[in-house]
């Protein structure tokens, strides 16, 4: 009896741990994001209550549609011209994201392609994302190098 009773709660803990690891369907990911700061393709999110148009941000929803205020430019915010220094014009746009794995999303805006990618969500808070996008595994060495000299986390 105690035997069975053991393994039933080892089997529930484990069960339930797993499910946590699960960050592309968690709630928290389901809000409203303006972006932080962005370090060597590392974004950090912070929550809002709605868009600041002046601001970078990102709106997931559960139908897997993504509202992004994202920069005209081609090159979106990831040009140090473009973010954190003067504030660019920036456009709201429509787009899909879709859960790739546990803790990877792919995103993509048909008609701005600054955010499109795969990105591993390292962090998921209740008023903090931050994500990491997916490069090839020579780019991905390249910048974990990069990282590491900078001190980044990810």
């Amino acid at each position: 009896m105690k035997k069975s009773i053991s393994i039933l709660l080892l089997l529930f803990f484990a069960v339930g741990f797993m499910k946590s690891q699960d960050k592309t369907s968690d709630p928290f990911l389901l809000q409203t994001w303006k972006l932080n700061t962005l370090d060597n393709y590392i974004y950090t999110y912070e929550k809002q209550s709605i868009f600041n148009a002046k601001i970078p941000g990102l709106k997931f929803s559960k139908n897997g549609k993504i509202i992004g205020n994202l920069s005209k430019s081609a090159n979106g915010y990831d040009t140090k011209q473009d973010f954190p220094g003067k504030a660019s014009k920036l456009e709201r746009y429509t787009g899909n994201w879709k859960k790739v794995s546990d803790t990877t999303i792919a995103i993509m805006f048909s008609s701005n392609n600054s955010m499109n990618g795969t990105f591993v969500i390292s962090r998921l808070t209740e008023t903090g994302l931050k994500l990491r996008k997916l490069f090839s595994a020579d780019i991905e060495k390249k910048l974990d190098s990069i990282r590491r000299t900078k001190n980044i986390s990810y």
